[in-house]
């Protein structure tokens, strides 16, 4: 029987042994790494792959989802059954609550690999704010300076939930004439929340100048439900406004 020599071609390549490769394990593709503190600066973690192929393999590129995840890897091919690294750095600062973050993996002739790291930070108002049951804020007592007559003052509250509960703030009362904004929904533990306060009249609340202005906040906070604040400042001269304007 006559062959052509494209069928003896054809059944070369058939008898021929797949073409050798890389192909890269990982031990595992998420990592927790549970709970943090937003002031303990970039958090380190390694996954650890495998060249379970039967040629070299060489990472081409790992690429993190953002900029608050920073990668680095094994750069030189990886012989079959050896083994190399990705170490991931994620930063909490100004970060709190939970995170789930992705870091891309493309390896030279494998397949793609999405890697993931997640857990929770913790807010440094935790360390570092003044408790009034489970919120923790930044001050109890907010300056708003010297605001000039006729104008409003203004000034802001910040808090995290430090507790393992939702809180949620659900009135919060002001002498008439302050008008202060609190978050639309309860507040999660380990997130940041916040109280923007505006006096639309500041002399008419004014002894002698000063502004005190107590605030009283209604939370479903089972620590303490009722929780009090303070907003201070000063009535000043009328603005000047420059001759020609």
């Amino acid at each position: 029987m006559k062959r052509t020599l494209g069928s003896l071609v054809l059944l070369v390549a058939l008898a021929s042994p797949a073409l050798a490769q890389g192909r890269v394990a990982f031990d595992t593709e998420t990592l927790d790494l549970g709970r943090i503190a937003e002031a303990d600066g970039p958090v380190h973690r390694t996954f650890r792959f495998t060249n379970a192929g039967d040629a070299p393999l060489r990472l081409t590129s790992v690429e993190a989802a953002c900029g608050c995840t920073t990668p680095s890897w094994t750069s030189d091919p990886v012989a079959p059954g050896g083994s190399g690294t990705v170490e991931v750095a994620y930063d909490p600062a100004g970060r709190p609550g939970d995170f789930e973050k992705a870091v891309f993996v493309v390896a030279e002739g494998a397949d793609a690999v999405t890697l993931r790291i997640s857990g929770v930070v913790r807010p440094a108002l935790a360390e570092t704010g003044v408790p009034l049951g489970s919120l923790a804020f930044d001050r109890v007592e907010a300056d708003g300076g010297e605001a000039p007559a006729g104008e409003p003052l203004q000034t802001a509250f910040q808090f995290a939930n430090v507790g393992d509960r939702p809180v949620r703030i659900e009135r919060v009362e002001a002498p008439d004439g302050v008008d202060v904004t609190s978050p639309p929904g309860p507040i999660f533990p380990d997130r940041i929340g916040g109280l923007f306060v505006s006096i639309a009249d500041p002399a008419a609340l004014a002894i002698d100048g000063a502004v005190s202005v107590p605030l009283v906040l209604w939370t479903t906070d089972a620590d303490e439900p009722v929780k009090q604040v303070r907003v201070i400042g000063r009535v000043g001269p009328p603005r000047e406004i420059p001759d020609g304007e």
